[in-house]
């Protein structure tokens, strides 16, 4: 089968026994007495893949697990949105602040491929099919080396490997239909297709009529076994999200982006290596009232990887890689074409991470980035170092430390396929921090306490020109800042009958220009998620999610009656006041038929926002009458009634 270059270390378990103890589900056991004495020592040979350790400093999300927890729809990237470190730009929108970082600076990982984009614009799925998923690792700050050109968090999927029998799911709901389904192409070869379609605008005109939202998203897979060692594959994603508000609160956008990877797998005892190209194309029309702007970017990348495991307690991660795009932005006016701004653009970079086992119970990993981005003949060079640390302080308890230095090439806040900016005017760099202490409490409980800092640097954010005209703070700049705060996680895992988790972030996200400071426009001191899931058996399961989190700090907008003009402060002053807070409920319930033979029916009603809320987005004051109001929008609700089905 074909393995993650990261992970292909652990395909293989050689185990000898005195006895011949009962093989694991998919493994193989020979004896080595065919004489059939049942009283000789046998030789046992177990392979299988193992579970990988959790990361130092990563949530691990295993994706059949969080797939039911309410208002995700199912999707397990979604559940992202409910852990600590995250909070959200609004209630519906798949764009957060991560630990203080903007939405554009997480990066996204589909098995070592780059995402321009994950999520479909609104409340809606990720691009990735849900079945296509192992696990997701989270890693609100200092990720492994192989991850870079990320100033923020990190989201990392490893996807399946290729299946030995077939099999498929399929989902009808009120507000989009997929469909996914695989197969082995005799003995070496299988091939996989998978697409979602989605008619939102039938439940927005209910809730949201001014509102359209349009998307759709497919997968591909085919790969093929050379030898026990080597095998190839051709893996295809691509997405589509169409955006219009007729209110205009929101700029009507049109976004894609289509990713083909090829890529070659060799696998040796205690190691793997990988050797992929991967080519790309991704464009956003934002529509404009006097005219479209266009942005396009047709990118390659090649990429090597290897990973080499020395003995049972180190292991080593290296890799190298170089990019080519063509970036083009350009502007199309109402009377016909506009100027382009073509940006040639390469990028290469190489890492090493080392992680070892000191001793039992210490656990050091250590890794080193070097990255080097060239636009018009100007080379920006960036070095970014990752140390992380986990150590046994009691039984069950861990002591978990992380420190790194992450650049990124400037980047709008929002994640915009297609819209790549200029980085010869300076890299976006962080400095992040973490200590924490995780481990295990009565009835199945597991708990972590994360204390962080994260110092930003030269960041692009939504800033807008608060140190004089603070009249409006919703334009970008590229500013300074820093973000520190508390993070707590209280879980019991969701294949308990009752199971779920509480998060809680306590932070503060300040910025500066110049010598003026103020808060960031998305600081939220506190955001709280609980989710709550209990099997009722009979193949019924049902759960709950609430969300709250303060409002964020606000510059209002100041109107005198008859005037457009906005009133301008004192430069230096930076008015702001924090909007209402928010809260919001999730519901779902399932109910499950086995059908025998792996194949299963279920029936799920799902509601996101079923309390109805509605959310201040800012806040709008008369002069004259002395009078401000926090401007509300929403609700943002969407039931469902689905039918999900698979074999």
């Amino acid at each position: 089968m074909t393995l993650t270059a990261a992970r292909a270390a652990d395909a293989q378990v050689d185990a000898s026994a005195s006895a011949s103890p009962a093989p694991a589900a998919g493994a193989s056991a020979t004896a080595a007495d065919p004489s059939g004495n049942d009283s000789a020592p046998s030789v046992v040979t177990v392979r299988g893949t193992r579970q990988p350790a959790k990361d130092v400093g990563a949530t691990d999300l295993r994706a059949q697990e969080v797939r039911d927890i309410p208002g995700t729809f199912g999707d397990p990237f979604q559940s992202v949105q409910a852990l600590p470190g995250v909070a959200p730009t609004a209630s519906g929108l798949p764009w957060f602040y991560v630990r203080g970082a903007p939405p554009a600076d997480t990066g996204y990982f589909l098995d070592g491929i780059q995402l321009p984009a994950l999520y479909h614009i609104g409340p809606g799925p990720s691009v990735v099919p849900p079945a296509l998923v192992d696990h997701i690792d989270f890693f609100p700050g200092t990720a492994p080396a192989e991850y870079g050109r990320y100033a923020g968090g990190i989201i990392a999927a490893t996807i399946k490997p290729p299946a030995q029998e077939m099999h498929g799911e399929g989902e009808v709901r009120l507000f989009d239909s997929s469909a996914f389904i695989e197969t082995p192409l005799g003995d070496k070869s299988s091939a996989l297709v998978g697409g979602r379609y989605g008619y939102p605008n039938l439940l927005l005109s209910l809730f949201a009529p001014n509102l359209s939202l349009n998307y759709w998203d497919y997968t591909a897979r085919l790969t093929h076994e050379l030898t026990g060692s080597d095998s190839v594959s051709l893996f295809a994603i691509g997405g589509y999200d169409h955006e219009e508000d007729s209110s205009n609160n929101l700029t009507p956008v049109d976004s894609q982006f289509h990713r083909l990877d090829v890529r070659y797998d060799h696998r040796w005892k205690g190691g793997s290596l990988r050797l992929a190209a991967t080519f790309g194309h991704d464009r956003t029309i934002t529509l404009f009232t006097d005219g479209n702007q266009v942005g396009t970017s047709t990118s390659g990348r090649m990429r090597l990887a290897v990973d080499q495991r020395f003995g049972p307690d180190v292991r080593l991660l290296a890799g190298a890689d170089a990019n080519a795009a063509y970036n083009v932005l350009g502007y199309i006016g109402a009377g016909g074409g506009g100027p382009s701004t073509i940006t040639p653009e390469q990028i290469g970079g190489a890492y090493v991470d080392t992680s070892v086992r000191l001793a039992p119970g210490i656990d050091l990993r250590a890794g080193l980035r070097v990255d080097g981005y060239r636009v018009a003949e100007k080379v920006t060079p960036s070095v970014d170092p990752k140390l992380a640390a986990r150590i046994a302080i009691a039984d069950g308890w861990t002591w978990v430390s992380t420190f790194s230095a992450a650049h990124q090439a400037p980047a709008y806040v929002l994640p915009v396929p297609g819209l790549v900016l200029d980085p010869s005017d300076g890299l976006q760099g962080a400095y992040q921090m973490a200590e924490g202490i995780e481990g295990r409490l009565p009835l199945s409980l597991r708990s972590t306490v994360t204390a962080f800092y994260a110092a930003n640097r030269n960041t692009s954010d939504f800033v807008g020109d608060c140190g004089t005209l603070a009249s409006n703070c919703s334009t970008v700049d590229r500013v300074d800042g820093r973000t520190y705060g508390l993070e707590i996680l209280l879980k019991r895992v969701l294949t308990e009958r009752l199971g779920g988790w509480v998060a809680y972030t306590l932070s503060r996200a300040e910025r500066w220009i110049g010598n003026v400071p103020y808060l960031s426009p998305f600081d939220r001191t506190h955001v709280v998620s609980a989710v709550l899931s209990y099997d009722f058996g009979s193949g019924f399961r049902a759960g709950a999610r609430a969300t709250y989190y303060t409002g964020r700090p606000d510059v209002p907008s100041f109107s005198f009656p008859g005037s457009t003009t906005d009133f301008e402060f004192s430069p230096g002053q930076v008015p702001q006041h924090r909007l209402p807070d928010f809260f919001r409920l999730d519901l779902r319930a399932e109910k499950r038929w086995d059908l025998g033979g792996h194949r299963w029916i279920a029936a799920i009603v799902e509601f996101f926002d079923a309390n109805l809320a509605k959310e201040a987005i800012d806040f709008q004051c008369n002069v004259v009458a002395g009078l401000c109001s926090a401007q509300k929008v929403g609700p943002i609700a969407l039931p469902s009634i689905g039918v999900n089905a698979g074999f």
